[in-house]
């Protein structure tokens, strides 16, 4: 064969041969891009991010992720943190198409001559970004050229600016903190953007090995990546021998690990819910959406340190189960949800706009996630009775008009008499409305809706907030029904601002992540009770504080202008306290998930009214210690505290009384003018005792 025919051959073979070998690497890619992201994909690719929520003045509250993220633009990343994660990552970023096959060739050069293929990588930027975004982290040939080819077309689909600000905002930095935006906050309690030259360098050696170089786990390790950093950045002129000199100095000065303790987590959890249902569970956990919630932390703090006290203190006192005790005796089958230790629960409210300023629905959310303040249903006890007082003054009776606090039967067509008694077994005759709701006597709360009509009362309370069914018995006047702590501290808004319903709020405004407002819930204001009669009841509460059943409150040193009613249930299962000043209204429940006695005696102005006196003292400074506004048509009028007729010279304790104009007394006392008894019962069995 001559020369040329096999030159010839030679060259068919070669073709034949390249052909194949470009078919075999063609199939490769074919295979290998099959399933891989489309461009479309890629273009609208958004990394998961983590959902905010913020308290009522932009403190940061908790948040939802899959991945701790926090997206933040290029221009808001330090120079010398870009400059950084290019040296120390990918030198000629700005210069390759993806893949940087000079490294590539360096890289396997390096590894051949010491014996160890896996020694030195040479992934630029824009391929970890790909292994990030889509990939997995399997080591294998596969994984490289998909790595590769998504390289490529990232840099087709992006700039490189683009392609750097998704990379800070995406890469991972130890300790569950993805982007250089939690890295700063985790690390040094700051915005990336007000990182030093220091802080930069420590961060950008994070990403090769995270572990190894932890300024947690291995702090010399960190000192030394860091130093290793501003080093390249002085030998590629990013930095000064000055500032290299004066980073060399610095400590790592990184902050204690955070723990990311959840100081509202009943609140919390009650947004969680709602989001999810709304929205889903993608969006939560990956949308880095921003919630802004109605919660104060202040409040909430000494909110939950009021009720732990409290509760701790009833426990050592009484020596009751405590959470201690319980946790040392759990066994895998005992249930969580129900604990058997005392619980407690507290809700505050803004009665001007509904905002919910603090909630504890438990004493430990990790050990039961039952919000007591929100899903518990328990009975009232005389907690309820200032719907029935409300229901009267309505229907045209005053704090003045005295009632007979004296045994009483009534006869129920098809069931037993009902004969409702005192807390304390006592009757204490003729008493005015005032001082009988201040005292909390059971008989005159009775007679009452006897004569108003259960009806009236539901029909009052229903419209003030209660949304438990409520059954038309007598009973309902000490408080039989079943309702929430949050619809009860809802309902007294209404008695703190002039007869105005407001919806309860939890959060203000839901924002995505590009500052689109998905929803906002406005302050809804509804007048429902006429403003003269919430002023006539809670001036008629006001005595509960200041002479009657909740005198613990002024002795615990609360001593602004303020209302509230005490309640205990039968057998003393549960003590409530809701109180409320033009401000705020807060409303304390404690007792056992089972329902039983929490102990002989226990009643709420006994241990629910202190937790309330201690959450407001903390709070002082955030209230105004104004008075209640008296609204127009009001008019006061001195009268006998005794029979609440006009006041006379005889008459030995008198009070300036407030009346809706119209309804003043016009008769002086004559019991005081002429002498004449007033009777009063010390035991049920008694004869009647004369009192003056």
């Amino acid at each position: 064969m001559s020369k040329s025919k096999k030159a010839k051959a030679l060259v068919k073979i070669a073709l034949i041969a390249g052909a194949f070998i470009i078919g075999i690497v063609f199939a490769a890619v074919i295979r290998l891009s099959a399933g891989l992201p489309s461009a479309e994909d890629i273009k609208n690719y958004q990394p998961a991010a983590s959902t905010k929520i913020l308290d009522c003045q932009g403190r940061f509250v908790v948040e939802f992720f899959q991945q701790r993220r926090t997206p933040v633009s290029l221009a808001q990343i330090p120079q010398n943190l870009k400059d950084a994660i290019m040296i120390i990552e990918d030198k000629r970023f700005y210069s390759h198409w993806g893949v940087d096959f000079i490294r590539i060739f360096g890289a396997a050069f390096h590894n051949i001559r010491t014996f160890n293929l896996r020694a030195q990588g040479a992934s630029t930027i824009t391929q970890q970004l790909a292994r990030t975004m889509f990939l997995t982290l399997e080591k294998n040939m596969a994984r490289k050229f998909k790595e590769m080819l998504l390289a490529f077309e990232l840099e087709r689909t992006y700039s490189k600016d683009e392609i750097l600000e998704l990379y800070l905002n995406m890469i991972y930095f130890g300790h569950g903190m993805h982007g250089v935006e939690a890295a700063a906050q985790a690390y040094f309690n700051m915005p990336v953007s007000e990182l030093n030259l220091a802080q930069c360098a420590l961060i950008a050696g994070l990403p090769r090995a995270q572990r190894f170089y932890s300024p947690y786990t291995n702090p010399q390790g960190a000192l030394s990546r860091r130093n290793l950093v501003l080093r390249m950045m002085y030998k590629h002129e990013k930095i000064s021998q000055q500032e290299l000199d004066r980073a060399f100095q610095e400590p790592l000065g990184v902050q204690p690990k955070l723990s990311f303790r959840n100081e509202a987590p009943y609140f919390v959890e009650e947004i969680r819910k709602y989001l999810i249902n709304q929205y889903g569970d993608e969006f939560v956990y990956t949308s880095g959406a921003t919630i802004y919630a109605t919660l104060d932390l202040d409040m909430q703090r000494s909110a939950n340190q009021a009720v732990e006290t409290q509760l701790s203190k009833i426990e050592a006192d009484y020596k009751l189960a405590n959470r201690k005790t319980h946790y040392d005796t759990l066994t895998i089958t005992d249930s969580l949800v129900r604990p058997v230790y005392l619980q407690g629960a507290l809700v505050a409210i803004d009665p001007q706009t509904g905002y919910v300023r603090a909630m504890v629905g438990g004493r430990d959310f990790s050990q039961s996630q039952f919000n007591r303040a929100m899903q518990a249903r328990r009975q009232a006890g005389s907690a309820f009775k200032p719907f029935v007082y409300a229901a009267a003054i309505e229907q045209g009776y005053t704090p003045a008009d005295l009632e007979e606090d004296m045994p009483l039967s009534i006869e129920i067509a098809g069931a037993p008499t009902y004969t409702p008694t005192n807390f304390d077994r006592k009757f204490l005759g003729n008493m005015t409305l005032r001082r009988a709701l201040a005292l909390s006597r059971n008989i005159i709360a009775v007679r009452l809706i006897t004569k108003v009509s259960p009806q009236a009362v539901i029909n009052i309370a229903s419209s003030m907030g209660i949304s438990s069914r409520l059954m038309p018995y007598y009973s309902l006047a000490l408080g039989s029904c079943d309702v929430t702590l949050m619809d009860m501290a809802s309902s007294f808004c209404v008695f703190a601002n002039s007869g105005y319903r407001v919806k309860p709020i939890l959060f203000t405004k839901v924002v995505d992540a590009d500052g689109r407002v998905l929803e906002e819930h406005n302050i809804e204001s509804e007048l429902v009770v006429d403003p003269k009669v919430t002023y006539s009841v809670t001036h008629m509460l006001k005595s509960v504080v200041n002479e009657g059943t909740a005198t613990a409150v002024r002795r615990l040193g609360f001593t602004y202008p303020c209302a509230g009613k005490t309640g205990t249930t039968d057998d003393y299962t549960d003590t409530w306290f809701m109180g409320y000043t033009p401000d705020l209204v807060c409303g304390v429940w404690i007792g056992y998930d089972q329902k039983k006695t929490i102990f002989r005696g226990a009643t709420g102005g006994g241990i629910s009214a202190p937790i309330w006196a201690t959450f407001m003292n903390e709070i002082r400074p955030m209230l105004s210690g104004r008075d209640f506004s008296q609204p127009d048509s009001m008019i006061w009028v001195r009268v006998c505290d005794l029979t609440g007729y006009l006041a006379t010279a005889r008459c030995p304790k008198t009070r300036e009384e407030v009346f809706i104009l119209g309804r003043e007394p016009r008769q002086e006392c004559m019991f005081h003018m002429h002498g004449l008894p007033i009777y009063q019962f010390e035991q049920p069995d008694q004869e009647p005792i004369e009192g003056f």
